[in-house]
C-alpha cells in the first residue's frame, strides 16, 4: 500500500478541522498535532497558515469540480435532476454536523484585505458554481432562460445551504427545491 505524502496528510486533517471549526478558529499548531507530522515537516510545506488555506481551497476546488463533472455525466430523468442534487446535498448537511458551504464558510471568517489570494479562490469557486447551475438548468428550460433561471436555482441553494446550517434544519432545501422546480417548469 503506497505511503501518503506528508503534504496530502496535512491538506486532509486540515480541511476536516476547517470544516468542522472554521478555517479562522483553527492554529496551525492544531493542524500538525492532527497530522501527526513534526512541526518541522509542516514549516517544510507550508510556509504559513494562509499557504495553507490556498492550498485547502484549490484542493476542495478540484474536489468539487469531479463531483460536478460526475453529477453531470450521470443527469438522469430530467424531473428528477434539481431534487437529485438538492436532497443530496441537504443530506451531506446534515450528516456533517450542519456544517454547509466551506467556501462560504471561510469568506464569512477572513477578512478580504488581509487574505487577497484565499478571497480570489472563494470567488471563482462560487463563480464555477453558478456555471454548473446554469449548465444544470440548461437541460431543463429554454438555453435563452438558462443564464437567468440557472443563476435564481444557484441562489436559492446558496440561500438553502446557509440557512441549513444556521437553522439545523433540511426545510430550507426542501423549499429551495420547490421553488427552483417551479422556475424550471418542473411538477
Amino acid at each position: 500500500m503506497a505511503e501518503i505524502p506528508p503534504r496530502e496528510i496535512i491538506l486532509l486533517k486540515a480541511g476536516e478541522l476547517f470544516h468542522r471549526k472554521s478555517y479562522s478558529s483553527v492554529s496551525v499548531d492544531e493542524v500538525i498535532v492532527a497530522s501527526g507530522l513534526p512541526k518541522s515537516e509542516f514549516y517544510r510545506i507550508f510556509s504559513e497558515k494562509s499557504d495553507l488555506g490556498q492550498a485547502w481551497l484549490e484542493r476542495l476546488t478540484k474536489r468539487m469540480r469531479i463531483m460536478h463533472t460526475n453529477f453531470m455525466e450521470r443527469l438522469g430523468e430530467p424531473e428528477r435532476r434539481l431534487k437529485k442534487y438538492f436532497l443530496s446535498m441537504s443530506s451531506w448537511v446534515e450528516s456533517n454536523g450542519w456544517r454547509a458551504c466551506q467556501f462560504a464558510n471561510t469568506a464569512a471568517c477572513i477578512d478580504a484585505d488581509s487574505e487577497p489570494e484565499m478571497t480570489y479562490l472563494i470567488d471563482q469557486y462560487k463563480r464555477e458554481q453558478q456555471k454548473f447551475f446554469i449548465e444544470l438548468v440548461g437541460t431543463l428550460v429554454d438555453t435563452k432562460d438558462a443564464r437567468r433561471i440557472g443563476t435564481a436555482v444557484f441562489i436559492l441553494y446558496s440561500g438553502a445551504m446557509t440557512e441549513a446550517q444556521n437553522l439545523k434544519a433540511t426545510w430550507p432545501f426542501e423549499e429551495a427545491l420547490s421553488t427552483a422546480e417551479e422556475l424550471c417548469g418542473i411538477r
